[in-house]
Formats: structure tokens, C-alpha cells, sequence
């Protein structure tokens, strides 16, 4: 006796026919959306859908100390974040494609999404973009302290997710949903006890994460000032998109026995226009948190694209010598 009645029935429920068109948007942005159109309908079909995407959030360093010597001078916080924050970064995403998910008082969030056919690019494009990010609020730091005013700190984490964002609708407006959001959320965030050890140590970097030799099961402390935080698989994806070669590179260390390296690659950003990253492979110690006192070594790994003009230089001198 043939199943075939059966099976057709099956398949016809999985079918939802939409007639509603907020339901069809909501479908749409999500791409379970199948359309069947007319050879003239098909003329302006929509854009080539997301395959994946990356979340880039830049944080603003104890923005509420920094509000708060703003009122006292008796100058408007919005104004503030707005001239020396926000009108520099909004300049930076048609250069590179980004659009913003959110915006808050201390922080901005930014996505670059990646489509079917597009050049596999969206991680070091973010990069390039975080890093151009804090160098610009670094150039607009030095004249705000020229002026006697407080400069803007900021921490950035940056995380890739290999498929595309959800969405919800909240009338015209989109709301993303996305793990990579949570996780940039991390990766920018800074332990305010960690700062206050780090404060003074003249470091060339500007990300370090330590975790509490116990309990084991306790949250790692991070570190983030003017740097930029990449996560593991933002990392991997990266290899896949640029060419990385292992430099050899020494710098003073917080302790003399961690496992550190150092992989160097360009990013192309225009016609014949290129970008140097330098990504910084650091360990994760165990400490005690009394003293931060080094316990033993883990191992989990932190990703940091560097940010020091400093670090770039000497990368410089050791390819210089290289070809020498």
C-alpha cells in the first residue's frame, strides 16, 4: 500500500503560505523566506543572503567617572561622547561596510555582515576597523588633553559567528539576535580591580585576562584599555581570510616564563590600500587574587589585535633586518 498521500500531507504542514506582510519582513530578514517570482518580479530581488557576521563593540572606560568630571565642569556628557566618540566612528562604516546594532551612552555596537558571493574578508575588515577606531579616539585624546580635559578609554572586543544574525521586529524597528553580541560583550569588558593593579606598568599592550586559582570554577578577570579583544574563533576565522605569518618579536612580560606569540598579516581596504594587524597569542595565568600572585599557567589563550604604534614600529625593524 503506498505512503504517498501520507508523505505529501507531511510536507504540505511544513509549508506556511504568508499573507501577512509584517510576517513576510520578519521571514525575509531571517532567510526562511522562499519566493517564487515572475521573470519580471526577479529583476529587483533582494540583496544575496548573509552567510556570516561579525559583531564589534567598543566600550567607553569608566564612563561614569568621566561623566561625572564633565558636570562638574559644567559641560554636557552627550555633547562630549558624541564630537570626540560617536561622529568619528559613524565616518568609519561606509569605508568598511559596517552598520550599527546599538548605541548607549558608553558604548556603540557595530556589525559587518558577510554575504553569499562577497570576498571573505569580514573579520580582518573589522580589525582594520577596530584598530582605526582607537587610533582615532587616541588622536582626538591628545588634543582633549592639551585642552585640560579627560580623555575617552575605550576596550573593544570583536566576535565572529559563522552563520547569519536573527532578528525580531519591533515595528519597523530590527532587533538582532545574535551569541556574537553576548560575546563581544565579554571580550570588550574590563575587571575595575585588574585596572587598578595594571595601572602604572609600563606595558606595550594593552589586553591580559587572569583567572582565580580558586575556585577553578570561577570567572576570569580581564583586562581591556585602548585594545582591542578578538575571540578564538574570530582568530581561526582570521587565518582563513589573511595570510599570518609567525613573527619573531620580544617584549617585557608581566612574567618572564608565559607562552606569547606574535602573528603578523595585511588586510587589503581599498585599491592597493593595505592594513598591517599584528595579533598578540597571550596565555592565561592562574593567580591569586590577593596578591595576583602567579600560581601556575593554564591553558586557555587570549587574541589581542595590537594597538601600540610601538609595537608596529618594531615589527617593522625586524622585517627590515630580516630582508637585510
Amino acid at each position: 500500500k503506498s505512503h504517498a498521500p501520507d508523505k505529501l500531507r507531511l510536507l504540505l504542514e511544513k509549508v506556511n503560505l504568508i499573507g501577512n506582510q509584517k510576517l513576510r519582513d520578519l521571514s525575509s530578514l531571517n532567510g526562511t523566506l522562499y519566493e517564487f517570482l515572475l521573470a519580471e518580479e526577479a529583476k529587483g530581488a533582494q540583496e544575496n543572503p548573509v552567510v556570516r557576521h561579525v559583531i564589534l563593540k567598543a566600550d567607553v572606560r569608566d564612563s561614569s567617572r568621566l561623566t561625572r568630571s564633565l558636570l562638574q565642569r559644567e559641560m554636557n556628557p552627550a555633547s562630549y561622547f558624541s564630537l570626540n566618540f560617536y561622529d568619528p566612528v559613524n565616518k568609519l562604516l561606509s569605508k568598511y561596510g559596517a552598520h550599527k546594532v546599538f548605541v548607549e551612552g558608553d558604548a556603540i555596537i557595530l556589525a559587518i555582515l558577510e554575504r553569499e558571493g562577497d570576498a571573505a574578508l569580514s573579520v580582518a575588515r573589522t580589525c582594520v576597523l577596530a584598530r582605526e577606531m582607537v587610533e582615532i579616539v587616541g588622536g582626538y585624546n591628545h588634543l582633549l588633553q592639551r585642552a585640560g580635559l579627560p580623555p575617552l578609554e575605550l576596550g573593544v572586543g570583536v566576535s565572529f559567528q559563522d552563520s547569519a544574525p536573527m532578528y525580531l521586529l519591533d515595528g519597523d524597528h530590527r532587533i538582532m539576535i545574535s551569541d556574537a553580541l553576548n560575546e563581544s560583550d565579554r571580550l570588550s569588558s574590563c575587571d575595575k580591580r585588574v585596572r587598578k593593579t595594571m595601572e602604572g606598568m609600563a606595558l606595550p599592550f594593552n589586553v591580559y585576562e587572569f583567572r582565580p586559582a580558586a575556585p577553578a570554577d570561577a570567572d576570569p578577570m580581564k583586562y581591556n584599555v585602548g585594545g582591542i579583544r578578538i575571540s578564538e574563533a574570530a582568530f581561526n576565522r582570521l587565518r582563513n581570510e589573511i595570510s599570518l605569518e609567525e613573527s619573531k618579536l620580544d617584549f617585557p612580560r608581566l612574567w618572564g616564563n608565559e607562552n606569547i606569540s606574535y602573528w603578523s598579516g595585511l588586510v587589503p581596504v581599498g585599491a592597493d590600500i593595505f592594513r598591517r594587524l599584528l595579533v598578540r597569542v597571550g596565555q592565561t595565568p592562574a593567580v591569586e587574587t590577593a596578591d595576583m600572585r602567579l600560581v601556575r599557567w593554564t591553558e586557555t589563550q587570549f587574541y589581542e589585535i595590537c594597538t601600540n604604534p610601538a609595537v608596529y614600529s618594531a615589527l617593522e625593524k625586524v622585517a627590515l633586518q630580516a630582508k637585510s
